[in-house]
């Protein structure tokens, strides 16, 4: 059996069960083409900054591809029709979003001998995913719960770079911005629709909670610590982690909240190059 016979724990495709959603979400995730000038601009970021960049554009690449694969799988088992329409909108936004990072890895050292996602292979290297995406949504409270905490840690990064001197970030942050708005009042919308106090959802939360509060890193992570300091970003780990939880607490049930919020964030199990926790092992 030869390496590419041969798919690794952390593979994109790892827990694929839908062959006509991945096909649409492949489909929709071939990079666009990336002018010249988006690849130059890494020359005009310090030396010591564009690995940091790199982390952060692939780990975005990664989480935005993986979600919008997800959200693909609930085109057709949403409980109202509107929301197959929202979940198939919103797969094709992060895909969308996906595509339009992932080509700029090429413009870095380290992305020269990347697998791109249009390559062979490439459906089998690891992924820097959140690990919460690595499993399927079992049910819509699933759904809702990354729709609200995981693609909401998302924007709220990307809110942080609109104004950064890297102008492709810069570029993107903005326009994301936009499209990220109506995901937000899908994921509202639907809260208000369950009962505030559904057990199901209070733990679709808790089980996506330390996955997106801990993708900031920590306080000196090697990724986001320098870009604050360069000025490519506004806001800091603890400070992005405050934002989106200011975001969230006004939209959920408190005692759901307090129950997520009173227990230590699990950094033991982070890993801060792969920008992912580790599997939790369960007895």
């Amino acid at each position: 059996m030869t390496t590419e016979d041969q798919a690794p724990n952390t593979g994109l495709f790892e827990t694929a069960a839908d062959p006509e959603a991945l096909d649409r979400a492949v489909a929709a995730a071939a990079p666009l083409p990336v002018e010249r000038a988006d690849l130059a601009l890494v020359n005009t970021l310090q030396p010591s900054l564009r690995e940091p960049v790199f982390g952060l554009l692939s780990s975005l690449a990664d989480n935005k591809y993986v979600l919008g694969r997800r959200y693909a799988e609930w085109c057709t088992g949403a409980p109202m029709l509107e929301s197959a329409v929202a979940a198939a909108a919103m797969a094709q936004d992060e895909l969308g979003h996906a595509r339009s990072f992932y080509p700029l890895l090429r413009g870095f050292p380290r992305g020269l001998d990347a697998t791109q996602m249009e390559e062979k292979g490439w459906q089998l290297r690891p992924t820097s995913a959140m690990t919460c995406l690595d499993r399927r949504f079992g049910t819509w409270a699933d759904f809702l719960a990354a729709n609200l905490v995981v693609d909401t840690a998302l924007t709220t990064l990307l809110l942080a770079a609109i104004e950064s001197p890297y102008e492709p970030l810069r570029q993107r942050a903005r326009k994301i911005q936009q499209e990220e708005a109506g995901h937000w009042v899908h994921g509202a919308g639907w809260l208000r629709r369950l009962h505030p106090t559904d057990p199901s959802l209070g733990a679709a939360i808790a089980a996506v909670w330390d996955d997106a509060f801990t993708w900031f890193g920590r306080s000196d992570d090697p990724v986001l610590a320098p870009l604050v300091e360069a000025g490519l970003i506004s806001q800091t780990p603890d400070e992005l982690r405050a934002t989106l939880r200011a975001r969230l607490e006004p939209v959920l049930d408190p005692a759901q909240l307090a129950a997520v919020v009173a227990r230590e964030l699990p950094w033991h199990r982070w890993d801060a190059n792969a920008r992912r926790l580790a599997s939790s092992v369960t007895s």
